[in-house]
């Protein structure tokens, strides 16, 4: 296993300071999606309410890669943002795609 991938995988596991912020926002940010998704058997992004708001969640997180994350891969963090993001209907800027 690469270095770089070890280094974010631990601190996924075991997350110290901004990282350990950071990991809670993004996990609870996806279980928000999937607990709405539980509650109404449907997708957040069809929300014509919530999706936005949620989607904009998403974007700040994106941000908040320019500050400190430690030992967290910022390129693997963003990619699961925009995948999700995408997987709920929503572009890189968390307009509806």
């Amino acid at each position: 296993m690469e270095a770089w991938k070890k280094r974010h995988e631990e601190a996924l596991l075991h997350p110290h300071d901004a990282e350990a912020a950071l990991v809670e926002m993004l996990r609870g940010w996806k279980h928000y999606a999937e607990v709405y998704a539980d509650r109404f058997d449907d997708s957040i992004g069809n929300d014509y309410f919530l999706g936005p708001l949620w989607a904009q969640i998403g974007v700040q997180l994106r941000g908040l890669l320019n500050g400190e994350t430690g030992r967290l891969d910022c390129g693997t963090l963003d990619g699961l943002i925009l995948g999700l993001l995408e997987a709920q209907g929503f572009d890189e800027e968390g307009e509806q795609a």
